[in-house]
């Protein structure tokens, strides 16, 4: 049947949290919630969250 791979837990998870986490951030910009200073911080934050998933999303498709 062809040789089956699973997808390593810890990068899966690595991965949810960071999704989930850049979402909350983003949410709360986007609906005016924050601060000026929140805004920054955030938005700062979130973009290296978005930056990271995009590095490491072949992960998730590498036979390991």
């Amino acid at each position: 049947m062809g040789t089956a791979w699973r997808v390593p837990l810890a990068i899966t998870g690595r991965l949810l949290f960071v999704a989930v986490v850049s979402c909350y951030l983003l949410g709360r910009i986007f609906a005016g919630a924050a601060t000026p200073v929140e805004t920054v911080v955030y938005g700062a934050t979130a973009a290296f969250g978005v930056e990271f998933l995009l590095a490491s999303w072949r992960d998730l498709w590498r036979p390991g």
